[in-house]
């Protein structure tokens, strides 16, 4: 193997290296981001998702930069340890899917959730139930509650 062989492999490697290096930082974004959706904390959800854009542009570069090495390498043999280093990056990838899948299904709970509290605080007051301190259902008494002294 030439030096500039064993250089462009080692570039190779480096660079998917650092492709699953951001891939793991994602899943960890993801994961902040589905707790986040459980506490409906909006603020950290609005930074999860800054930090997941930013995170997504750097990938989308690193992955520019190795499909331009994969096309000069075309027809030449890949080694033992980059092969390795691809399948590591697939699995990464297929979590990283998995985990935006299921903040999706999260994202869309949460949704039908709100909407269902809104429609709930959105009903009329005439027709809102009131409740004892036992948690029995008081019948609405026209409008106004009697207090007695």
């Amino acid at each position: 193997m030439s030096t500039t062989e064993s250089s462009r492999r080692l570039e190779t490697q480096s660079l998917l290296s650092r492709l699953y290096d951001k891939v793991i930082a994602f899943q960890t974004l993801l994961r902040r981001e589905q707790q986040a959706i459980r506490t409906l904390s909006f603020s950290e959800f609005t930074q999860v998702t800054m930090k997941k854009a930013q995170l997504l542009e750097e990938l989308r570069e690193l992955e520019g930069g190795r499909r331009v090495q994969q096309s000069e390498q075309d027809g030449k043999g890949s080694s033992a340890v980059t092969e390795a280093l691809l399948a590591k990056l697939l699995a990464a990838v297929e979590e990283t899917d998995r985990l935006n899948r299921l903040n999706a299904g999260l994202v869309e709970q949460s949704l039908e959730f709100l909407q269902g509290a809104l429609r709930a605080w959105q009903r009329s007051s005439g027709s809102a139930e009131l409740y004892s301190s036992s948690g029995v259902a008081v019948p609405a008494m026209g409008g106004r509650i009697g207090m007695r002294g």
